[in-house]
């Protein structure tokens, strides 16, 4: 007869991958073990693998669900009603929550994504992808104009995209700066830039050089 799942089951999984992410993201994937993993949950090493068949299978599941979460509440924040101004700045908002509450889980993603198995990393950059998506898609009913040409918008959104993404390495909930307002500043340099009149500049910087 199949061994029952403890109601505890889904718990205790939880409480590996925390754990697994904490010491991915501070010593590396291909640095870390098992035992590793086990001694930070007070677990045996038999224990742990009842949970996971392997570090490569927490990997998956951990990044897996750190992007698929994030699509799925990406998702009516960027395709719902309202302003599409407001719009962008909840898109923001969220992934900047998104990242510092699950710090660990986006280092991991940032730095370790590499040893995912094929068929999960398929996955990770599929979700990838559809945010990317729903970024170009916000920038071209902002501006239709400067960005109806996808390849131009694809550009613009990964970067915005190179911005969000490494915030965790430097930004503090501690400091002065709050999560709103980070966000105020990330949607104004998106929509506006360094100057509003940065085209026109960079214009005449290029006829003084030329």
């Amino acid at each position: 007869m199949a061994r029952s799942k403890s109601s505890s089951f889904d718990d205790v999984r939880a409480s590996i991958l925390d754990a697994a992410a904490r010491l991915f993201a501070a010593q590396g994937f291909r640095n870390t073990n098992i035992v590793d993993i086990g001694r930070a949950c007070e677990a045996s090493k038999s224990r742990m693998y009842h949970y996971f068949a392997s570090k490569e299978a927490m990997l998956t599941e951990m990044l897996t669900q750190h992007v698929a979460t994030l699509v799925q509440q990406a998702t009516p924040v960027a395709t719902g009603p309202g302003d599409a101004r407001e719009r962008l700045r909840s898109f923001l908002l969220l992934h900047l929550r998104h990242y510092h509450e699950a710090r660990d889980r986006h280092a991991v993603l940032i730095e370790d994504a590499d040893h995912l198995p094929a068929e999960a990393r398929l996955e990770v950059d599929r979700h990838e992808q559809r945010l990317v998506s729903l970024l170009v898609a916000l920038l071209q009913e902002i501006n239709p104009q400067r960005f109806g040409d996808r390849h131009g918008a694809t550009t613009h959104a990964m970067l915005i995209y190179g911005m969000l993404n490494w915030t965790y390495t430097w930004y503090r909930p501690s400091g002065r700066l709050s999560l709103d307002a980070l966000a105020d500043q990330a949607t104004q340099m998106c929509l506006h830039g360094i100057a509003d009149d940065a085209p026109a500049a960079a214009r005449t910087a290029r006829r003084a050089t030329g």
